[in-house]
C-alpha cells in the first residue's frame, strides 16, 4: 500500500505546474520520446481548426447564394407578370391599330390544292 502511495505521489509531483514551469517535465525525456505523437495530435488540431474556419465560409457563401437566388426568382415573377400583362391579345391588338394591322374576325380556312398530272 505504502507503494502505491508513492508512485501516486511521485506522479503527482511530475504533473506539478511548478514542475511544468521550471523544465524538470522535459529533462525526463518523456516528451522526447513521445514528440512524434505530439506533433501529431497538433497537426490534427490545427486541420481541426482549418476546416472550421472552411464550414463557416461555406455556410456564409450559401446563405448569401441562397439569398441571392430568392431575389433573382421574385425579379423574375415580376418580369413574368408584365410580359404576361402586356402579351395579352387586347395589348397587342391597341399597339398594331396605329400602324393599321387589325386582328382577323373570320376563322382561318384551309386552302385546298389539286395536284396536277
Amino acid at each position: 500500500m505504502s507503494e502505491e502511495k508513492k508512485n501516486i505521489k511521485s506522479v503527482a509531483k511530475k504533473l506539478n505546474p511548478k514542475g511544468l514551469v521550471s523544465g524538470e517535465l522535459l529533462q525526463d525525456g518523456k516528451v522526447l520520446k513521445n514528440l512524434p505523437f505530439l506533433s501529431y495530435v497538433a497537426f490534427l488540431m490545427i486541420l481541426y481548426i482549418a476546416y472550421g474556419y472552411y464550414a463557416d465560409n461555406t455556410i456564409r457563401s450559401l446563405s448569401s447564394e441562397e439569398k441571392r437566388s430568392d431575389e433573382l426568382y421574385s425579379e423574375l415573377q415580376s418580369l413574368m407578370e408584365v410580359y404576361n400583362q402586356k402579351s395579352l391579345q387586347s395589348a397587342v391588338a391597341e399597339k398594331l391599330e396605329g400602324k393599321k394591322i387589325y386582328e382577323a374576325k373570320d376563322p382561318p380556312r384551309v386552302i385546298w390544292l389539286e395536284e396536277r398530272k
